[in-house]
């Protein structure tokens, strides 16, 4: 999958609406706005729509040959049938963490979730789970220094897949992130 090209402009404005949650000023943020959009045309976007009223980056690209991209970052909705994995049950997503591209060429989610329990019991959830999705796929586990990995490849539906997972302990919490691309 061709990931859509990134500006500086546009990771400084990420990085700002996350920082400061919502931005507060409507003029403001269309000033923001406009500034992606320019700086998002100058990199061959024919068109494109930045919205930043929803404390991320929600923005739709069409490149010059026509083909549109969709965008959303550190405020999209990803649940349990769009990673292609259970949720630990009872986590919930970290405020800011959820992304997903979609294009013509395949998709990527991701979201990072946080729950009370003990790592182990995290790995003892996600283990037996991510080998039942790995079936005839390639798998790689690993853990090291407290953090555990899992990433799958492979084909699955129309096109390839890849799933990785990571658990950790972060102070009293334990965080789940969960990273999935599909391509067409």
């Amino acid at each position: 999958m061709t990931c859509p090209r990134v500006t500086p402009i546009l990771i400084a404005a990420t990085l700002l609406a996350s920082a400061c949650g919502k931005v507060e000023e409507k003029a403001s943020e269309k000033i923001a706005e406009a500034a992606i959009e320019s700086a998002m045309k100058k990199d061959g976007a024919s068109d494109a729509k930045v919205d930043l009223s929803t404390g991320g980056v929600k923005a739709t690209v069409t490149d010059k040959d026509g083909k549109q991209q969709t965008l959303e970052l550190n405020n999209a909705k990803v649940t349990e049938q769009d990673a292609g994995i259970p949720f630990y049950p009872g986590a919930t997503p970290i405020e800011g963490s959820s992304s997903r591209i979609s294009s013509a060429e395949g998709s990527a989610v991701s979201t990072t979730l946080s729950t009370g329990d003990a790592l182990d019991k995290v790995v003892a959830f996600y283990s037996p789970q991510i080998k039942r999705l790995a079936a005839g796929k390639q798998m790689i586990e690993s853990s090291e220094g407290g953090e555990y990995s899992w990433m799958v490849n492979g084909t699955s539906g129309n096109g390839n897949e890849s799933v990785m997972v990571q658990a950790r302990r972060n102070g009293s919490a334990t965080e789940i992130m969960i990273h999935v691309t599909r391509g067409k």
